[in-house]
């Protein structure tokens, strides 16, 4: 896998690898099983248009858009954050269990502070294992990104993004552990392909 990796990143070639060989065969024979059978594309050519802020990208391949009533009730049941931003659409791929919240907020007033705050105050709950923050620059576009570890069985990644016409594009992917590197893969697309 060392030597692979030298060679595709000399070519600039970006793709997922992972080790096989005499000594762990078997455990990965299931796991290429699996990935084959799920058909591993992440890559996903359909775009998702928010038109109130004017950003579009990819929501996680093989995922399906929940209708509005759906979307409202999951929103009211859970009480997500809906007092600090406006939940524009909600994706659900029910095979890797991962979903994508689409969101966004004016950048007038206190609202993104506050919900940082309640992001950041997240780490003192005993059910979150592991909880970090990180600054990044994709595609030319300055964004946040928290971690949060529940219990060692679910994650939470949120990414914020500032768009040109005055608002906060936020993105929050939640998935189980079960999926985690196929999850991580499927989210770094999806925020690869976003354009403002």
């Amino acid at each position: 896998t060392r030597q692979s990796l030298k060679l595709l990143n000399h070519f600039n070639i970006k793709k997922p690898l992972f080790s096989y060989h005499q000594h762990n065969e078997q455990g990965k024979s299931d796991e290429i099983v699996s990935k084959l059978e799920l058909g591993k594309n992440y890559t996903n050519e359909n775009k998702y248009y928010i038109k109130n802020i004017d950003a579009s990208f990819s929501p996680p391949i093989n995922s399906i858009q929940l209708s509005e009533e759906e979307k409202n009730m999951i929103i009211e049941q859970t009480g997500f954050f809906k007092d600090d931003f406006y939940t524009d659409s909600l994706f659900i791929n029910e095979r890797m269990r991962i979903s994508c919240l689409v969101g966004y907020m004016e950048k007038e007033g206190e609202n993104l502070n506050s919900f940082i705050d309640s992001l950041r105050n997240m780490k003192e709950d005993k059910s979150v294992k592991k909880f970090t923050e990180e600054y990044f620059i994709i595609n030319g576009k300055k964004n946040i990104q928290f971690q949060l570890n529940i219990d060692n069985a679910a994650f939470w990644f949120y990414a914020i993004f500032e768009s040109k016409n005055g608002y906060y594009l936020i993105l929050n992917y939640t998935f189980t552990i079960t999926y985690f590197e196929d999850s991580l893969a499927v989210i770094a697309n999806s925020l690869n392909s976003i354009t403002f």
